[in-house]
């Protein structure tokens, strides 16, 4: 019994349950925070049912967990010098049944996103989970060896978590409210803004996590020959990289900010919650010099992450106020 329960938990941490927790919250969060509140000022509604949503969450978070499993596959070896306490495949479970849980994820989550675009009429749609899919085996198997260009594909792929929402609501939405918008000239661009915004948000925070985690993991990938930005370029410049990174997402929050969101709710959580971190978050990529610390600056950098997300009950609760 006790070694079942210990085989559990190494799946769940195989699967990094906790992400897809977040994966999950996060386009539940756009759907009902984002999208349902912006919506209903113009009195219109989403147009994915409950089940449907449902379908597009579960094979997204399939997905990712297939994404998981892989590349601890194909990671075992540098994680056995990085992180030898958390290595899984080829201890706690099997190289094996690694694998077979990687194509059972990757299928099911195939499957349901195909059947979800079969339901909205858009089976064209099934591409997104099949080249998804794609990419994450490419990223374990050859990207993430490759300078940068893991570390922007698995931004990239991060952002796209709350753009598959408006993804799939846009073509309905437009389809269900044509010739209202044909008569007012009314269109979803504040969507657009309001999603893209939260998309390019997460792609930026997770690209600075990246390469402080390349600086965390230099070790192990010197080892195995990895072109990381630390390796191939050096760990002063990875800092400045950074530094340069955070500034770029800084300045057009304080635009936004000045602009466009007035209320005093929003300056002080965008202030308190996001600039200020992202400061104190450049100041230790500058200071860091220990293991330990950059995997410290690492979990700053997701709960950066996580304070954006808390962002979108905080737009429910201004829209709502506006409309009273």
């Amino acid at each position: 019994m006790v070694k079942q329960v210990k085989i559990a938990l190494a799946f769940m941490r195989m699967i990094r349950f906790p992400n897809l927790v977040i994966i999950a919250i996060t386009q539940y969060f756009i759907r009902w925070f984002i999208l349902k509140p912006l919506l209903s000022v113009s009195n219109f509604k989403v147009q994915l049912n409950t089940l449907q949503f449902a379908l597009l969450v579960l094979s997204t978070t399939l997905i990712a967990a297939a994404g998981y499993i892989i590349n601890d596959y194909f990671d075992r070896k540098t994680d056995l010098i990085n992180r030898p306490g958390r290595v899984i495949v080829g201890r706690m479970i099997s190289r094996r049944y690694a694998m077979a849980f990687h194509v059972v994820f990757t299928l099911l989550g195939i499957l349901a996103g195909a059947y979800l675009a079969y339901s909205i009429h858009r089976l064209s749609l099934t591409i997104v989970f099949i080249f998804v899919s794609g990419v994450l085996w490419f990223y374990s198997t050859t990207y993430k060896r490759q300078l940068l260009v893991g570390n922007i594909i698995i931004s990239i792929l991060v952002g796209m978590v709350p753009l598959l929402v408006l993804l799939f609501e846009f073509p309905l939405l437009v389809i269900r409210y044509k010739l209202y918008i044909l008569a007012s000239g009314v269109n979803f661009d504040y969507l657009i803004f309001w999603v893209g915004s939260y998309a390019i948000f997460a792609f930026i925070v997770n690209l600075i996590r990246e390469i402080i985690k390349d600086m965390e993991d230099f070790e192990g990938d010197y080892v195995f020959g990895r072109q990381t930005i630390p390796i191939t370029w050096g760990m002063n410049t990875a800092r400045w990289i950074v530094i340069a990174l955070i500034g770029i997402m800084i300045v057009p929050i304080v635009y936004l900010l000045v602009k466009h969101l007035s209320d005093k709710i929003s300056f002080v959580y965008i202030v308190f919650f996001i600039i200020v971190p992202l400061i104190i978050l450049a100041f230790g990529v500058n200071w860091a010099s220990s293991k330990k610390q950059y995997h410290t600056l690492s979990q700053i950098s997701k709960l950066i992450m996580l304070s954006g997300l808390v962002y979108c009950p905080v737009v429910n609760y201004i829209v709502a106020a506006y409309k009273q």
